[in-house]
């Protein structure tokens, strides 16, 4: 069973931002999750919070296509839905074509572009989502699940990859 994020959670690790410079073409990276609609989001009952999956130190960030810096495009967003499974292993990765969010279609970009971002996300690893289901009709723990079940879940989140450059230099800036 694959479920979404939730729309109610205060805080969301994403992962860690990595950057550089050089002539190699960089690439910005943020969750975009808060754009997803609310009928794709997890619901929770009064008895039960949400802890978003965490990124692991040292997902990578995907890498500009080498053939398409000589090209000088202007900067490409690419935004992708991550399904991530209940061990915290990626399971697939799509396209969103949904331009209110400032996802462009992906047709009209580089599917270099698209294929770069999925093979990066391909290799993260998450801490694993997971629902805690407390024995009350309210939760009681501020931080953790120590007096309630953990479930492992299944989740679905969003992305948005700028690749850029700008005078033959890579460069990083965060999606918008």
């Amino acid at each position: 069973m694959s479920l979404s994020l939730l729309a109610a959670c205060a805080t969301q690790p994403s992962p860690p931002e990595v950057e550089e410079t050089g002539r190699s073409g960089q690439v910005g990276v943020r969750s975009i999750d808060k754009l997803m609609p609310a009928s794709e989001r997890m619901q929770l009952a009064d008895n039960e919070t949400f802890q978003m999956p965490l990124a692991e130190y040292g997902n990578p960030n995907p890498l500009y296509p080498p053939v398409l810096l000589a090209q000088r495009l202007p900067p490409q967003t690419i935004c992708l839905r991550v399904a991530i499974g209940e061990d915290g292993k990626v399971m697939d990765s799509q396209p969103i074509d949904d331009a209110a969010s400032g996802c462009p279609r992906p047709a009209q970009t580089d599917p270099r572009f698209v294929e770069a971002a999925r093979n990066a996300v391909a290799q993260w690893r998450f801490d694993p989502a997971f629902r805690c289901v407390y024995p009350g009709a309210r939760p009681i723990d501020e931080q953790g699940c120590v007096s309630g079940r953990e479930e492992a879940v299944a989740v679905s989140l969003a992305f948005s990859f700028v690749f850029e450059q700008e005078d033959g230099k890579g460069s990083v800036r965060v999606g918008g």
